[in-house]
């Protein structure tokens, strides 16, 4: 009976999902001091498309064609569809990652900047470092929070930026209109509004 019980707590896994419901990603972990991950199986509408074994990644985000951003703490990676690894990366302080609002674009962010990928792995933007960011669809509008300070870009290139009253922002954000954005910050929020440039605050 002990047997049985060892061999069940060896293994963790964690599911992660396409936003669009058709992919998901089964991840499994070994019950190491590290866990290590064991293996990533991605399936189609419940389909198996590839299982990768000890892949060297600990970090999986799954897009809605299929594609999977995996990273450790040195390395960026792409999965095609067929599981191959393309490297596109080599991280220096890795902080941040994520799609954009429609996973049209990967944002990964180290020491050198805020970096956007297509889905196909390609460089389409670079930005300077910041500790948080957000964007629009398409990374039409990208935000980025260096230290005390809100940038703004427009089309991969800078429109405004603007002096936040604290270093301490804990997250940043498009309005839903994607009219303004809003910085939270430990007292109250403060709020810009890119087409005029005004900024104002939000208890």
């Amino acid at each position: 009976m002990a047997e049985i019980f060892v061999s069940i707590m060896l293994l963790l896994s964690y599911t992660v999902r396409s936003n669009n419901g058709v992919y998901r990603g089964t991840i499994v972990y070994g019950r190491d001091a590290h866990l290590a991950v064991e293996s990533f199986t991605l399936y189609q509408n419940d389909e198996l498309v590839y299982t990768r074994e000890k892949p060297d990644v600990s970090t999986f985000f799954l897009g809605n064609t299929g594609k999977v951003f995996a990273l450790n703490d040195k390395c960026l990676y792409l999965y095609s569809q067929s599981g191959e690894a393309l490297l596109l990366k080599e991280l220096n302080y890795p902080n941040g990652f994520g799609f954009s609002p429609d996973n049209l674009l990967f944002f990964a962010s180290d020491k050198d900047g805020v970096f956007a990928y297509s889905e196909n792995g390609a460089l389409v933007y670079t930005f300077k470092p910041g500790r948080l960011f957000a964007s629009t669809e398409q990374g039409k509008m990208v935000a980025i929070i260096s230290l005390d300070t809100l940038f703004l870009y427009e089309d991969g290139i800078q429109k405004f930026q603007w002096q936040l009253r604290t270093p301490y922002a804990r997250t940043v954000f498009f309005s839903k209109d994607e009219g303004t954005i809003v910085v939270e910050e430990p007292s109250e929020n403060e709020i810009f509004n890119f087409y005029t440039g005004k900024k104002g605050r939000h208890e």
